[in-house]
């Protein structure tokens, strides 16, 4: 064989080897990038309060549809606080009072700039806006508040906006105070405070009426009719108070909707995975808090505030059918 003839052989040879390499760094590449991972942000709550129970929920459900994704959860001052964050472009989603999600949507209040639009996920619970009294108390109407110390919880959250805005309504004059659970609880077991305002009940609150009994005051008709001619997001609900409390039952209070909402600009498949799994793995939420049994599919037109396409597809694909105004 002639030198140029060996030469020619070494190069097509050298040649082939390169194409292989590259072919090989190229699927190499491919599958790190198919597998990288990405982070989600995720705007929780007061910690150890009810909407952080919720969150935390959330967070488990993302941990097992979204093995790609590094979820962190951000403590925040409540559902008021998320949707302020998400507005100003930080995290990815969080869970939102229904009132405030609408002031987002129709660019109200705080909301009247330019920032980033939210979208539904999923209706996740209903907030039942209740009064603690310890069992003994002489307070048996709302209305007994007058001029009582009133626990509202730390400022800018959705229980001490809801509640500023409910006392207004009807002109009962109170003694706010804004501690968070534990110290609302030790406060009421001194006497520092005569009632605690809370959206369902949590650990803390359980726990206190085991060594100390309690009882949610109860609204009539007449309260609630006079509370929604001011506040019409809120809706007379049945508090299931014996599901927390020992020897209470259900009782009359009102409430409105929580929301799982994104950033509405967060990949359609990304939002449809995370549909998916808050209904096929309710047991998680269930886990984080047994309010979460108010979540089903036949409760998601209960929401007026538009829904995420990647959510809309799974609702349509579960016989949901989304209405046009629904729709963004």
């Amino acid at each position: 064989m002639k030198g140029g003839e060996k030469m020619s052989i070494r190069f097509k040879i050298k040649a082939c080897s390169l194409i292989i390499v590259v072919l090989l760094v190229s699927i190499f590449s491919i599958s790190v990038f198919s597998a990288q991972q990405y982070d989600l942000l995720v705007m929780s709550s007061v910690i150890g309060g009810i909407g952080f129970q919720y969150s935390s929920g959330v967070a488990r459900v993302l941990g097992v549809v979204l093995p790609d994704a590094r979820v962190t959860m951000e403590a925040t001052s409540g559902y008021i606080d998320n949707a302020k964050r998400l507005y100003a472009g930080f995290g990815d989603l969080g869970i939102v009072s229904h009132d405030t999600a609408r002031e987002v949507y129709l660019n109200e209040g705080a909301f009247g700039g330019k920032g980033t639009s939210l979208l539904t996920i999923a209706p996740i619970h209903i907030l039942y806006w209740n009064l603690v009294v310890n069992e003994d108390s002489p307070i048996k109407t709302i209305w007994d508040l007058e001029g009582k110390r009133v626990n509202l919880q730390p400022k800018g959250s959705s229980a001490e906006s809801t509640a500023a805005k409910l006392f207004e309504a009807l002109k009962i004059n109170i003694i706010p105070s804004y501690y968070r659970h534990t110290e609302a609880a030790e406060g009421m077991r001194t006497g520092a405070i005569d009632s605690h305002w809370q959206g369902g009940s949590n650990p803390t609150w359980m726990e206190y009426s085991v060594r100390k009994p309690v009882r949610v005051i109860e609204f009539s008709d007449e309260d609630v009719a006079k509370i929604r001619k001011e506040l019409p997001f809120l809706s007379k609900v049945s508090f299931p108070a014996g599901d927390y409390y020992e020897g209470s039952g259900n009782v009359q209070v009102v409430g409105t909707w929580a929301l799982l909402m994104c950033r509405e600009n967060l990949e359609e498949d990304v939002v449809y995975e995370i549909t998916k799994g808050m209904y096929e793995h309710k047991d998680l939420m269930l886990a984080a808090h047994p309010g979460a049994a108010d979540m089903g599919l036949d409760k998601v037109l209960d929401c007026t505030v538009p829904y995420h396409p990647g959510a809309i597809k799974y609702y349509q694909e579960n016989g949901v059918q989304i209405p046009s105004e629904l729709i963004p």
